[in-house]
């Protein structure tokens, strides 16, 4: 058979707004509103440079149901190039773009094929008279699809080519994503296709990577800060013997970052500021040429925490960091420094006391290490979950969450009751 290629992608989410973002420049502010404009041009141009034979994009092309115009039409402009150069292009809708959305009335490029909603459907791909793939796909019809759609897909034929199938789907669970269109590997594995162009995980994946080979290409642009590191989509290089070979390709055009940055060596603000400075610059090289936005968390320990928790110290310093960041084409946006520190106290001396602090510090000792106080709280907190306003308001804890919020609780007791000077203790 002849050899050919193809970049599977997913998850553009076209003028999808970024998350948390506030007080920006209007530069920045325009970096952000393209980026993911700019990701799907990437993709397109990779396309383009790697002369590959066809695009599939599967699902989640727009962030929702009502997709702006804007959105259609830059889609279809980056469809038109691909066209242009000869490039077919194969796309499914997923759960944000399913087919009973809003649509313009606009005239798609030729080499464009859209996957229906009632059927699985296929298409036949042929490179210089012969053929060499078959794409199978559907198309969400709306968002809540919670059937398992792999069932609709046929058995491949022995006599068959390279056969792929393209679906917007769960695969399996804990995916930190809605179950939608959810099926197992094995029901995959069992259609007997060579590649599954899957979408819907924001996070890439090759959860099969024999016969078929499995792929979730994550989102090619993070949108907030559970979207770290790099993004892109996938280049598939099948040889004469039908052998695929897959490569991860970066194309994100703003990377989201989340530092830990510990203050246990540090004593003073101008040493904390430093090394927000030295942590930005680490941040600029690891984003190779490419704008960042990173949220810094400050953990451990030092007599600098009792600065820390004064009202408006970490937003003066955020506003300091930001000012520096004004002007520069590849920024680093801190988009929030939180606070997760705890005061220079000696712990071990703090549980010999014997007096209320010694006695409260010996308490939240026995929650932390489980055993019966904690399940004690947990029971007598019970009521604030399961009565009417708190199902509205409130939502449930898992334990490591549960124990996160104990450790707070003991820090600001801690820091009421010894005030700044607890470090001397």
């Amino acid at each position: 058979m002849k050899p050919f290629g193809f970049i599977h992608t997913a998850d553009l989410h076209l003028d999808s707004p970024f998350k948390g973002i506030s007080e920006v420049s209007e530069e920045i502010s325009l970096e952000l509103t393209e980026a993911t404009f700019k990701a799907f041009n990437k993709i397109i141009n990779l396309c383009i440079e790697k002369q590959v034979d066809f695009l599939l994009i599967a699902g989640d092309i727009y962030d929702g149901t009502d997709r702006s115009l804007r959105a259609q039409l830059r889609f279809r402009d980056g469809l038109k190039r691909l066209s242009n150069a000869g490039i077919k292009a194969y796309v499914v809708h997923g759960n944000h773009d399913p087919l009973d959305g809003w649509s313009a009335n606009l005239d798609w490029p030729k080499n464009v094929y859209i996957f229906g909603r009632k059927s699985v459907e296929k298409v036949s791909v042929e490179k210089d008279g012969e053929e060499i793939a078959q794409i199978y796909g559907i198309s969400f019809h709306n968002r809540e699809i919670k059937t398992n759609l792999t069932y609709k897909f046929p058995k491949k034929s022995k006599k068959a080519p390279f056969t792929i199938g393209m679906l917007h789907c769960n695969v399996g669970t804990n995916t930190g994503h809605e179950p939608y269109a959810p099926c197992t590997l094995q029901d995959l594995i069992s259609r007997n296709f060579n590649y599954w162009a899957l979408g819907h995980i924001h996070k890439k994946a090759i959860i099969n990577d024999d016969n078929p080979l499995v792929i979730y290409p994550g989102n090619p642009q993070g949108l907030h800060p559970q979207e770290t590191g790099a993004r892109g989509c996938f280049l598939v290089n099948v040889d004469e013997n039908g052998e695929p070979t897959a490569e991860f390709i970066e194309v994100d055009s703003i990377r989201w970052f989340v530092e830990e940055l510990s203050i246990d060596s540090l004593y003073t603000e101008q040493e904390l500021i430093s090394k927000i400075h030295n942590y930005i610059e680490k941040i600029r090289e690891e984003a190779k040429g490419r704008p960042s936005i990173c949220r810094i968390i400050l953990t451990g320990r030092s007599a600098l925490h009792s600065s820390i928790v004064r009202k408006g110290v970490l937003d003066d310093i955020l506003k300091d960091v930001r000012e520096d960041e004004e002007g520069e084409k590849q920024f680093v946006w801190i988009e929030s420094i939180e606070d997760n520190t705890n005061p220079e106290i000696d712990r071990e001396s703090l549980l010999e006391r014997e007096d209320f602090i010694g006695d409260l510090v010996k308490l939240f000792e026995e929650f932390l290490h489980g055993g019966t106080k904690i399940d004690e709280l947990k029971k007598s907190l019970d009521p604030l979950f399961t009565s009417p306003g708190g199902r509205n308001l409130l939502e449930p804890i898992d334990d490591e969450h549960f124990l996160d919020l104990i450790k707070k609780a003991e820090t600001l007791c801690l820091d009421k009751l010894m005030g700044a000077n607890s470090h001397e203790i």
